[in-house]
């Protein structure tokens, strides 16, 4: 599926506020609240836009985010990636390439919380080699309006 103009506009205006009403973004954009639904739900539908509330884990009182990088063997990385994936505290699991086969994001209410992750669960693996743990103390930039989005297989 191909994003014409509308839904630009509208992805657009979701983006700004998603809490607009289908009637205001229909008024603003000169075409029936119908069209609207209709757009939002075959956006959603085919998985080109989703729409979510986002999490402030420092409000949460997540107070320490570190990004993990994984060396484990190829035969075992899925496994380990997909069990770390079900912490709540991990928001970014990915296999790579390059040096490190795994990539994590994980957000904690302390210090101590990422290390008990990390060397309760994540280094009890047979199979991981290494483990590199950056803590992040300045975020620049995070985009929250763009995501990969996980489908289904």
């Amino acid at each position: 599926m191909r994003l014409d103009e509308v839904d630009r506009e509208i992805v657009a205006l979701l983006k700004e506020d998603a809490r607009i009403s289908n009637r205001e973004t229909a008024r603003r954009l000169g075409i029936s609240d119908t069209l609207v639904r209709k757009r939002l739900r075959r956006l959603s539908e085919s998985g080109l836009a989703k729409i979510t509330a986002v999490t402030d884990y420092v409000a949460m009182g997540h107070t320490t985010t570190a990004l993990v990088r994984v060396v484990s063997a190829p035969k075992v990385a899925r496994e380990v990636v997909e069990e770390m994936a079900k912490f709540e505290q991990i928001s970014f699991a990915a296999l790579t390439t390059g040096r490190f086969n795994i990539v994590l994001l994980l957000s904690a209410r302390s210090r101590r919380e990422v290390a008990d992750i990390i060397h309760k669960h994540l280094r009890s693996w047979s199979g991981v080699h290494m483990v590199e743990t950056l803590e992040l103390v300045e975020t620049v930039k995070h985009r929250l309006d763009v995501a990969l989005v996980v489908r289904d297989k």
